[in-house]
């Protein structure tokens, strides 16, 4: 990550595709050392990923942001995109918003469409070239549960 904040709240990265991956990693770090969700950063971030959201209540982002320099959306959602944002959505929030339902109803229906369990997630150069890992798609969204669960309960219906 390279620390730049945008003005809309997001963060660029240097490995994830691009600013859902930095605002993760930036929103991560600042709550882990002890920042305050209160923050106006983590609460403009905040705003910037829920805005982010797409209609089926996942994420995605285009490997054109990275070239642009400026978050264009996917047109679908990625579980791997839809992991990082949820993720810095449960370490920001303090009770489960209508944005982190729907992200985790998205991860556990699996709705992702069958040509974004390929797009690249990684940047190697950017403009250069993309990479995708097999395994992100499965990580990511474990780490979200399992933080989603240590904090606000069972991510099961009925529990």
């Amino acid at each position: 990550m390279n620390n730049q904040k945008k003005e809309d709240g997001s963060w660029d990265a240097r490995w994830g595709i691009d600013y859902i991956y930095g605002t993760w990693a930036a929103l991560s770090g600042m709550l882990a050392v002890g920042v305050l969700a209160e923050h106006p950063s983590i609460q403009k971030a905040v705003e910037w990923l829920s805005a982010a959201q797409q209609p089926d209540g996942g994420w995605g982002e285009s490997c054109r942001s990275d070239i642009i320099k400026h978050y264009v959306p996917l047109g679908s959602s990625t579980r791997t995109h839809t992991a990082w944002a949820l993720d810095a959505l449960i370490a920001a929030s303090k009770t489960v918003t209508p944005q982190i339902e729907r992200g985790v109803k998205f991860l556990i229906d699996s709705k992702e469409e069958g040509w974004t369990k390929t797009y690249p997630k990684g940047r190697g150069m950017a403009g250069a070239f993309y990479i995708h890992y097999h395994s992100y798609d499965y990580i990511w969204p474990l780490l979200a549960f399992v933080h989603f669960k240590k904090k606000f309960g069972s991510i099961l219906r009925g529990e």
